[in-house]
């Protein structure tokens, strides 16, 4: 299994993106061979005038309320010698390209995600997984980041090189975790990605509390779940659409969330986009519940490793291999303890690879 990168950021958003893209340099001819996979898959799926007003719309409001998001792209744009616009366009349609999709009903990725604390766990430890199902373009890209921004809280996150903010999951020093999930919605509209919302999260906030205040008092671009927990146990999965969202909350016990949505509020919105995907989704969903509730009271970091590299056939597996009509696999797991400040992290897939232990 190849060896990842760690990058280490400093100081201002355009610094730390700048840092990023030299930090990244060895991997520019892969960020550029993801660029032009996306694009020519964006291109295949065919733009049309509904897609680029949500483009546009997306890219005015973060011009008006994330502005240091913005400059860190171009802090990599720079840096990496990549024109700025085709950088955030890139960004753009990892998540945009869902409108398309859910309109003409092509095919995505999934993940797997959960949660516990208090007597669910051994010793009370808070605990937050995931496994990060998605393009095997993203392998060689995929990099650990331990970032020091120049005002809040420093973290250490997973995610892709080339890319801004948090792409997968992360945790920061003042106790709070988050991870995402991708999930197909009809509700969609002009609103800060995951990626944005999650780092703004880990900057800015130290509690489940005043991340849920957050979330649900900014514009949302409604495409992913988020995850979270922090170090007193408050968990709470947050299932964001563009105009609603749903909510699932535990001081103590077991939350899971995998690629669809189960609240009454957004379960009407769920996209059957790919219907394999869906049942690959519950299927996920319940076999990691069963699992969880089957260990309730001995939940630890070795059990959530072993969850994290298990199989259950096509429609259950947490560790999820490549197929012939899918370029997508479980590239990461991640073992989060918000309370000690420590990740567990295996790069590529978690049933082959080794899980090394990581501290903000």
């Amino acid at each position: 299994m190849p060896e990842y990168q760690t990058l280490t950021l400093r100081g201002s958003p355009y610094a730390m993106g700048y840092q990023h893209g030299q930090q990244a340099l060895n991997l520019r001819p892969h960020i550029l061979a993801a660029m032009e996979a996306r694009f020519l898959r964006l291109e295949g799926e065919g733009p049309d005038d509904t897609f680029d007003v949500l483009v546009a719309g997306t890219r005015a409001l973060m011009e008006e309320l994330d502005a240091p998001l913005l400059a860190t792209i171009r802090g990599q744009s720079d840096a990496l010698s990549i024109e700025y616009e085709t950088l955030l366009r890139y960004d753009l349609i990892s998540y945009l390209g869902d409108d398309l999709r859910v309109r003409r009903l092509a095919g995505g990725q999934g993940c797997t995600t959960w949660a516990a604390s208090g007597a669910a766990t051994k010793g009370g430890r808070v605990i937050l997984a995931k496994n990060r199902d998605y393009d095997l373009d993203h392998l060689p890209l995929q990099v650990l980041v331990r970032a020091q921004p120049e005002g809040g809280f420093p973290y250490l996150y997973i995610t892709s090189a080339g890319s801004p903010g948090i792409y997968c999951a992360g945790m920061n020093a003042a106790g709070l975790a988050v991870a995402d999930t991708h999930v197909y919605s009809s509700d969609l509209g002009p609103g800060l990605p995951s990626f944005s919302l999650m780092l703004h999260l880990l900057q800015e906030h130290c509690h489940v509390s005043s991340a849920l205040d957050y979330l649900r008092s900014v514009p949302r671009l409604g495409r992913n779940n988020l995850i979270l927990a922090d170090a007193r146990g408050h968990l709470a999965v947050f299932e964001g659409g563009h105009t609603r969202y749903g909510l699932f909350e535990a001081r103590e016990g077991i939350l899971v969330n995998t690629n669809h949505f189960v609240s009454d509020e957004m379960r009407g919105c769920y996209a059957d986009v790919e219907p394999e995907g869906r049942e690959n989704s519950l299927g996920r969903y319940d076999y990691a519940r069963r699992a969880l509730a089957d260990a309730y009271g001995r939940i630890d970091t070795v059990l959530a490793c072993e969850l994290a590299a298990s199989h259950d056939g096509p429609l259950a597996s947490i560790c999820c291999h490549p197929r012939a009509e899918r370029n997508v696999a479980s590239i990461a797991a991640a073992v989060l303890v918000p309370g000690e400040g420590r990740m567990l992290f295996c790069h590529g897939l978690p049933c082959e690879g080794r899980f090394d232990e990581l501290y903000v």
